[in-house]
């Protein structure tokens, strides 16, 4: 019995020497004062954990093409409300609200996301306005 226990806490120990995955608050990394409306083509999808990934190219007033980062739910998240791998493909065009990094790049997270041809809505978060 007293090797089973040596046995539970040596896993406890090297358990608690893995490190996390980081992981950030909404306010430590966008600001709700700078809100964001897109309407872009995907460029890109990334499945990953803790957080997915829509990637858009959207134009500006004078033309440029501007490719942003969009942060989702993390891809379990994504599934549980109906997101299949193909749901959103590289080429639909979307609109995005949500709000922009605080750092002034051109990355941002979610809060609503509705493809422009249907009108679906795919995504809304809990902090949709």
């Amino acid at each position: 019995m007293k090797a089973l226990s040596m046995v539970f806490v040596g896993a406890a120990w090297l358990l608690a020497a893995v490190p996390a995955a980081p992981h950030h608050s909404f306010a430590a990394e966008f600001d709700v004062t700078r809100p964001v409306k897109l309407t872009g083509t995907i460029t890109r999808i990334e499945w990953t954990n803790p957080h997915s990934w829509l990637f858009i190219d959207t134009e500006d007033d004078d033309g440029s093409v501007q490719n942003w980062a969009i942060e989702l739910i993390s891809t379990n998240g994504l599934l549980r409300r109906g997101w299949t791998r193909d749901k959103v493909k590289t080429g639909d065009i979307v609109n995005v609200e949500g709000f922009g990094a605080r750092d002034g790049t051109n990355t941002g997270n979610a809060t609503t996301i509705t493809m422009t041809n249907t009108g679906e809505r795919l995504w809304e978060s809990s902090t949709a306005q």
